[in-house]
């Protein structure tokens, strides 16, 4: 049973993450409102803080998406990380992305909505 509460989606972009002790880039396979799976040969240790940036390009000037995030996942063909801090640009254009990419900005809107009333649940 999947504990997902994000919507992943296939996205073509090059990404590069910035470690304490050094900076590589790889393919991301896939990205969701909390997290992506980065395809590298590249290893990390579980939990491992990083900066990661992805480029979009075919604009005028190239739009940065930055995330501070951990990594969660560690497997052969790559690296999964959970986002921990965004910037509200980045948020806005990363849910953009996601919105464009499921055909459905309606669905990302709920499932936001839902994982902000979650934490606000907790908090109390």
């Amino acid at each position: 049973m999947s504990t997902r509460k994000f919507s992943r989606v296939h996205f073509n972009v090059e990404a590069t993450i910035k470690a304490v002790d050094r900076s590589f880039q790889g393919a991301v396979e896939n990205l969701s409102m909390t997290g992506m799976f980065l395809v590298t040969s590249e290893r990390l240790a579980l939990g491992e803080t990083v900066d990661i940036t992805i480029i979009l390009t075919g604009t005028s000037p190239e739009i940065a998406v930055n995330f501070s995030g951990k990594v969660s996942r560690i497997v052969e063909n790559g690296l999964g990380f959970v986002f921990e801090k965004i910037d509200l640009d980045s948020y806005l254009h990363l849910k953009n992305i996601v919105a464009y990419n499921i055909d459905d900005a309606e669905k990302v809107m709920e499932e936001i909505c839902h994982s902000i009333d979650e934490k606000l649940a907790v908090e109390r």
